[in-house]
């Protein structure tokens, strides 16, 4: 029988460790990019609801997650995360210019604060469908513009 050595227990340790951390740093996440112009108000709030197919869409309270951030400046702001998962989603989203936590309507139900949806969809009559609003993300698309609309 072969006698172990602490070197080469060591080597072996050290192999592993490298193994782990190559293993690790092999599935980098794909970064979602979002550019936003028309911002408002570089101190108001922009709330993003991501909507999966199986959603209510637009329905604030039935959104599949949610990311918000405050732009720090006006005109046209990009923001980025690592922790999107790839797929298929519509967005709603809104500057909540009173930082009230809600989005301002008027008496017929149209947005009194800047909003914009995914595509660029531009409302007319009633709220979008999910289709109209749709976007694929995934590591070839990634990187996504809207426009506030006033």
């Amino acid at each position: 029988m072969k006698k172990t050595t602490f070197k080469s227990v060591g080597l072996l340790m050290a192999l592993m460790i490298l193994g782990f951390k190559s293993f690790s740093q092999g599935n980098p996440k794909t970064p979602f990019m979002l550019k936003i112009a028309n911002v408002k108000n570089a101190n108001a709030t922009i709330h993003i609801g991501f909507y999966k197919k199986e959603n209510n869409f637009p329905t604030q309270q039935q959104h599949a997650f949610a990311k918000e951030f405050i732009p720090g400046k006006t005109g046209e702001v990009s923001i980025t995360w690592d922790d999107v998962p790839e797929g298929e989603y519509s967005l709603a989203i809104y500057q909540d210019l009173d930082n009230s936590g809600r989005m301002k309507t008027n008496m017929f139900g149209y947005p009194k604060e800047p909003f914009a949806f995914s595509q660029n969809f531009k409302p007319k009559l009633s709220k979008p469908k999910f289709n109209q609003c749709k976007i694929t993300f995934n590591s070839s698309n990634n990187t996504f513009e809207v426009k506030l609309i006033d």
